[in-house]
């Protein structure tokens, strides 16, 4: 035990001492490993971030039931604006004790209002005028974060003295335990997919930081083997060199998670700011970070070793390396398709793929592409002729060692490959939850639903006088139970009423239509016996004629309502607009405000995302920015390897250029050195991203789809990225290649 940690002690010594040169390059490769860290750190902070956001959203539950008078009336509202939503309730407390949900002080009164920060500031700016008129009231504070689901929430408590008792709006308490029916499978899957092929990426980066300057590492442990030292001497002490490098590493990544988190309340997608405090890593997921990176660091040096352990003398040669095999770096690709091609067919709407052999495929397709890129380096630079000395200088310098230039793109190269996947993951589940007929951006309706309790005198002529509003269609709705339990939807109005809502041929008063439901589910047919909500009544369908539409149900002109009562449906106004007046939805919104919460606009075009589309939409803005990250990771840590590649080759460097080499030619020799490894490792992982992308899509079951314009955008930026990085090492280059090069230790 003694002899291993004196051979530990020595690699970490070897580590940190010996001159400013070993501790630039354990900076340097703590800061690579540090950014890995601090990035998984923040994946390992999600279930917090997530789970407080829940308990938050619990507290404003309401409990409607109790013993006497309710203290509190609460009524939901939700206010729509352009893109936005506000969601908030009005309230009207009836005692002095009445309850108030988390977050407030105290219950406002009557023309008083609580509203949330972001909110506040939305009011108070420019972007805000035309929400203002909506909130007239007082504002008397702002949500404190234990009310509000983030930094980003718009959200409102506002006072109304003319809410009246009716069953339903009682409440005596607030914080019941939520009883959501959770995500679709579909979405979980994506959710779960998303996430390992944004993780992994940043586990190549902790091997490709320990990596850094391998060369140097490889020729000290080549000599202790030369001078007696066991191989597994040789390998503990390369485990301590490693071990110096993680730890140094996860100093650094705690210290930059620290210094993120305050930022993490400024980001402008609502899904992804949380408050610093909720950035706290779960403590069995910080153990696994704490102890995978210095396990994997130890794992990466040891296996890259072994050249060193087998052929000690042939590295400090520096002779021409032996050539790769390439039957076991094929393995990791069939096993990962055959994982994923055994659950194709799994996925229903009331079971699920085994989640493990679909982690398990990402990771083994992923995780060929940085195992086959030192392969198809070395075979294609092994047949580059240099037409120009640049060219010629790169092309020798990668047929000695094609396995460190495949390094410093095979990062970016996997992170492509996983961006890659994610479009095609997301652009075939869009189609999977979102309608199948979408309406038009340019639809001309706002559709105005009233309130049971609201007094419907002056509103027709309001909404009628409203500058941009062409005419008013009264519409009315109930729902009714078919034969087999299933509910159909019942409107009934005049022709361009209905026109409003579905679009109808050769419409005539007295005629029925029916906008079908979808596959796999009951449409209300011809002698139904419907038993209307409410009434209890029941009322026979009649012929009816196909109509299409984003709203299924039955259509029905008054002659063809005959014998439905529709004494207890609800009201709804179809306001015809003028979409020539800018904003003219919104201003519609603003003439209906003194409603309050007894109406709700919905302008079909703009608020026609149901919930599944409104998860969905959070989901992949929530993956769309973790893909940044990633990619903004994969550019700082090319950068940090490209730094010390340029100095690691600092001497023959400066003797190149003192025999006269231009630092020009160096400069572009070092610019072709990234490139062709760049151009190989595009395309393979373009096909992998690709190729994985369909394989995950054939198990969620639904459609390929291949978003090339997504797919162009990203791969330009991933090239542009390595491009601009290895722009950004000229400058160490030109301090590497001065006389100062020369001098030896």
């Amino acid at each position: 035990m003694n002899r291993v940690l004196s051979d530990l002690a020595l690699g970490v010594r070897l580590a940190v001492g010996g001159s400013r040169n070993s501790w630039v390059r354990l900076l340097l490769q703590g800061i690579g490993i540090g950014m890995c860290v601090a990035v998984l750190l923040l994946a390992a902070s999600i279930p917090n971030a997530l789970g407080n956001r829940d308990q938050r959203a619990d507290t404003r539950n309401v409990v409607s039931k109790g013993t006497g008078p309710a203290p509190l009336l609460l009524e939901d509202a939700s206010v729509a604006f352009r893109s936005d939503y506000v969601r908030g309730v009005y309230v009207r407390a009836l005692t002095a004790d009445a309850p108030k949900p988390a977050g407030v002080d105290r219950l406002p009164g009557d023309g008083e209002i609580v509203v949330s920060p972001r909110l506040a500031e939305l009011l108070a700016s420019k972007e805000g005028e035309l929400l203002r008129p909506r909130f007239p009231q007082k504002i008397i504070g702002t949500f404190a974060p234990a009310g509000l689901d983030g930094p980003q929430d718009l959200r409102f408590l506002a006072g109304d003295a003319k809410i009246e008792p009716h069953e339903g709006n009682g409440v005596y308490a607030f914080g019941r335990a939520g009883y959501g029916g959770g995500m679709p499978t579909i979405l979980v899957m994506l959710s779960i997919v998303g996430t390992v092929v944004l993780v992994f990426p940043v586990l190549v980066f902790v091997g490709v930081a320990t990596r850094l300057a391998a060369a140097q590492r490889d020729r000290r442990l080549a000599a202790l083997r030369l001078v007696g030292a066991g191989a597994m001497r040789v390998r503990l002490i390369a485990s301590g060199e490693a071990l110096a490098g993680a730890l140094a590493g996860l100093v650094i990544g705690f210290g930059l998670l620290f210094a993120m988190r305050p930022l993490a309340a400024d980001i402008p997608i609502p899904e992804m700011a949380v408050f610093p405090g909720d950035l706290t890593p779960t403590l069995p997921l910080t153990l696994a970070v704490v102890i995978a990176v210095p396990v994997l660091a130890v794992l990466t040096s040891v296996f890259a070793m072994r050249r060193t352990i087998i052929e000690p003398l042939g590295v400090v040669r520096e002779q021409k390396p032996v050539r790769r095999r390439l039957w076991w770096r094929v393995v990791p690709a069939l096993a990962g398709a055959a994982l994923l091609a055994s659950q194709f067919g799994e996925l229903d709407e009331k079971s699920k793929p085994a989640q493990l052999p679909i982690v398990l495929g990402v990771v083994l397709l992923m995780f060929a592409i940085p195992v086959l890129l030192p392969w198809l380096v070395e075979r294609v630079v092994y047949r580059v002729r240099g037409a120009t000395p640049a060219l010629q200088l790169a092309a020798r310098r990668l047929q000695l060692d094609a396995g460190t230039a495949a390094r410093v793109v095979g990062g970016v190269a996997v992170v492509l490959a996983g961006v890659v996947t994610l479009q095609m993951i997301l652009a075939g589940v869009e189609r999977e939850v979102t309608a199948e007929e979408k309406a038009e951006a340019s639809h001309n309706y706002l559709s105005v639903s009233v309130n049971e309790t609201v007094d419907l005198t002056g509103l027709p002529a309001l909404l009628a006088r409203t500058e941009g509003v062409v005419a008013v269609h009264n519409l009315t709705s109930t729902y009714g139970a078919l034969p087999d339990d299933d509910y159909v939807s019942i409107t009934v109005g005049t022709c361009t009423a209905l026109r409003s809502m579905a679009t109808i041929a050769n419409c005539v008063d007295g005629k029925a239509y029916v906008v079908p439901i979808g596959s796999g589910q009951t449409d209300a047919k011809a002698g139904d016996s419907i038993v209307v909500e409410k009434t209890e009544g029941t009322w026979t369908v009649p012929a009816l004629e196909q109509a299409t539409g984003n709203r299924p149900g039955l259509y029905l002109t008054p002659a063809a309502a005959g014998g439905l009562s529709l004494a207890k449906g609800s009201v709804e106004f179809q306001a015809e607009l003028n979409t020539a007046l800018p904003d003219v939805a919104e201003h519609v919104r603003n003439a209906i405000a003194p409603y309050s919460w007894r109406v709700y606009a919905y302008y079909i075009g703009q608020d026609d995302t149901d919930q599944v589309e409104q998860v969905f939409g959070g989901i992949r803005r929530a993956l769309y920015g973790a893909a940044l990250i990633t990619l903004l990771l994969a550019g700082a840590s090319l950068l940090v390897v490209g730094l010390e590649q340029v100095r690691e080759r600092r001497r023959p460097l400066a003797v190149m250029a003192a025999g006269g080499v231009p630092r020009g030619t160096l400069a572009r020799s070092l610019l072709w050195q990234n490139g062709i490894p760049l151009v190989i490792s595009t395309v393979v992982s373009v096909a992998t991203g690709i190729l994985l992308g369909v394989l995950v899509t054939r198990v969620f079951g639904t459609e390929v789809a291949f978003d090339w314009t997504g797919i162009g955008i990203v791969t330009a930026i991933s090239v542009g990225l390595v491009v601009l990085v290895t722009a950004l090492t000229l400058p160490s280059l030109r301090r590497a290649t001065g006389a100062l090069g020369l001098r030896t230790e």
